[in-house]
Parts: C-alpha cells; sequence; structure tokens
C-alpha cells in the first residue's frame, strides 16, 4: 500500500477558511514527555491536548533533521503539521523524500487560525457544504488547483470525485475521495481518506492516501 504525503481533501476544506499565514513549526506546542506512556508526544493546541500515539512499524519524522525541511516545503500556508507517519523502508534513507519516492505514510495537521476557536459537530456540515459548492461545483476549483500544483512541483492536479462520506463517531467525519496526479508521463488513481474529528473542542484532521494505479502515458 502506496501512502502519498499530500493531504488532499482535508487540505481544500482547510483553506476555504484559513488565512494567508505560514506557521513553520510550533515546537513550543509540543510535549516530548508525555504521562501517557503510548503517546510519543502530545501537541497543545488552544486548549486541547493531542496525543500523537506510537504505532507499531511506523515512524514519526516530523522532527527528523534530515527530513524536516522537506516536509515544510509541502506544507500549505496556515496549517501546521503535528505529525508525519513513515515505514520502515523509508525512515532508513530519508533522502528519497526529495525523489518523491512515496510509500506509506500518513500525516495529522491543522489549521492556525482555529487556535483558540471552539467548534462542535455543526462545524462539519458548514465545512462539508463549502468543500461541495464552493470548489467541487465552481470554478474556485482552478484556483486551488494552481496553488495546489506550486507545492507539489510537475503535478497536475484533476478535479477531485467525492466517493462516500460517513462519520465513525460524533466528532468525527470521513470522506473518501477519487482523484488522478499526473506528472510527466505517469498518472496516478488514488483514494484518498481524509478525516476530521474533535478533541476537546479543536479541530484537527488527519488524511490518507492510496495509489492504486499507476500507468504509463
Amino acid at each position: 500500500m502506496k501512502f502519498l504525503k499530500l493531504l488532499f481533501l482535508i487540505l481544500i476544506i482547510s483553506c476555504t477558511k484559513s488565512n494567508s499565514n505560514t506557521n513553520v513549526d510550533h515546537y513550543d506546542h509540543f510535549n516530548i514527555n508525555p504521562s501517557d506512556k503510548n503517546c510519543e508526544n502530545t501537541f497543545q493546541f488552544g486548549k486541547a491536548s493531542l496525543c500523537i500515539p506510537k504505532i507499531a512499524g511506523m515512524y514519526n519524522i516530523i522532527h527528523n533533521t534530515t527530513s524536516k525541511d522537506y516536509i515544510q516545503s509541502k506544507n500549505f500556508p496556515g496549517n501546521t503539521l503535528v505529525a508525519y507517519y513513515v515505514n520502515k523502508k523509508i525512515y532508513k534513507n530519508l533522502q528519497v523524500l526529495w525523489e518523491d519516492q512515496f510509500d506509506d505514510f500518513f500525516q495529522i495537521y491543522v489549521t492556525n487560525h482555529n487556535e483558540n476557536k471552539d467548534v462542535d459537530t455543526s462545524y462539519f456540515t458548514e465545512v462539508n457544504e463549502d468543500y461541495l459548492k464552493k470548489y467541487l461545483n465552481s470554478d474556485k476549483w482552478e484556483a486551488l488547483k494552481e496553488r495546489l500544483e506550486n507545492i507539489n512541483e510537475k503535478n497536475v492536479f484533476e478535479k477531485p470525485v467525492i466517493i462516500e462520506t460517513y462519520s465513525l463517531s460524533k466528532n468525527s467525519m470521513q470522506y473518501v475521495t477519487f482523484i488522478t496526479i499526473k506528472k510527466e508521463n505517469t498518472s496516478k488513481n488514488m483514494i484518498t481518506i481524509g478525516n476530521m474529528f474533535i478533541v476537546q473542542n479543536r479541530l484537527f484532521f488527519l488524511v490518507i492516501i492510496n495509489f492504486i494505479i499507476t500507468s504509463t502515458q
């Protein structure tokens, strides 16, 4: 299973309400000595404290000196990356990230302007309507497409198609989306799983993207 760092679906959602400020890190928001032994660290976002879990077979490289510059070069303005997991194969050779060698990873992030904003489940409905009405069904998609392609050079993004939306709990919402990304003579069709979830009235995002077909044109 291959995963792309690109936080596509939730990236779109967050930009509908984000500002243009770029916060490169937020080191002061991390507690590297959490009380819960199952937490690698915790991330303080406003009044919410999020456990960054230890995941068997995965490595969180968000603060790794070798990968940090690459990860931040892909970060969307107005967001802060909270966790960035890769598998053992990539962890042993982080230089491949610069070669766009994506395999088996996902990330958690926040939109900075929401740090002191209380949110509830009604916010999910609002964000969903923004995404469907303002982007998928309007010419505003073209503006976002340009911003995505500026961040991810040489990649061309087709308009996404939502396959399914569902909720696993009252404080979370999930989206399954199909998207095609083209680069030079290669086309990659992907299924993305985007997640919004609320922890202590603060909104967090998680995204996983699964390449399903790679073809040469």
